[in-house]
């Protein structure tokens, strides 16, 4: 990124400050090129997220800085486990918002910083305005927002509403799992769903540390590691998450109802 500009005297906010020794070099009036060689990188922290250790927030620096090169990205998130766990996540997550849908932006941007850093990353892109939606109607999306960094200041907005027919299309999988052999992570990430949905039917918290203390308590310590760590279960284990499922659906069931 460059631009050309002529040289002028002043104290204009935006002018660019010449050192007084190279005043013979550079003179008003003269034409000069500016080029970006590294872009100024500020992160801004979600009101609930407590200061990272400083290698986290270098790292989140540097991941910003380097994505600044792509002209199609309006807004950058990091989310997810690395930002709430010390050592225990599996790669970082970033969200990237643009104007409109940009194809096969999500694998140009995984190719570049895998190329410049070597780290495992999870890169989901959304348009500004389907991102807007989501926040005011989607629990996932809401609970995901709940702990995260920025490139930009962003406020989670407490503009909410309920969309039945988006309730309803969240619940399409969790009701798969009654029926359908899959492994355990998908019973841990539902279950999880299922939680977290009706914790926004009855407008409380969507903390995800508090979500996953709330499916620990549930599951016992032993089989809440299993399926997050997707490790195999038999089918004792499957039937009883399976009721699970069934209870937690009939509990949202009941919530629509009433709303």
């Amino acid at each position: 990124m460059e631009f050309e500009h002529k040289v002028s005297k002043g104290s204009r906010f935006n002018q660019i400050y010449i050192p007084k020794e190279m005043k013979s070099v550079f003179e008003v009036g003269d034409i000069v090129k500016v080029k970006l060689l590294k872009k100024k990188t500020e992160i801004y922290y979600s009101e609930n997220l407590l200061k990272l250790e400083d290698f986290k927030e270098k790292l989140i620096k540097e991941i910003f800085s380097h994505l600044s090169i792509f002209p199609e990205i309006k807004q950058m998130f990091i989310v997810g486990s690395f930002l709430i766990e010390k050592v225990d996540y599996n790669d970082i997550d970033l969200i990237i918002i643009t104007d409109k849908k940009q194809e096969n932006l999500e694998e140009k941007i995984y190719d570049y910083l895998i190329k410049k850093l070597q780290l495992k990353f999870h890169i989901i892109v959304i348009p500004e305005n389907s991102f807007l939606d989501l926040l005011r109607v989607c629990p996932l999306t809401r609970s995901m927002f709940y702990y995260c960094i920025s490139d930009k200041k962003f406020d989670l907005s407490k503009n909410i509403m309920l969309d039945k027919n988006h309730i309803k299309f969240l619940l399409m999988m969790p009701e798969d799992l009654l029926k359908i052999t899959a492994n355990s992570r998908l019973f841990y990430d539902n279950i999880r769903r299922l939680i977290t949905i009706n914790q926004f039917l009855e407008n409380k918290d969507l903390n995800p540390v508090k979500i996953n203390v709330r499916l620990k308590s549930l599951l016992g310590d032993y089989l809440y590691s299993q399926i997050k760590n997707n490790e195999p279960i038999d089918e004792i284990v499957i039937k009883r998450l399976r009721e699970n499922i069934k209870e937690n659906l009939n509990k949202i069931q009941k919530n629509l109802k009433d709303k």
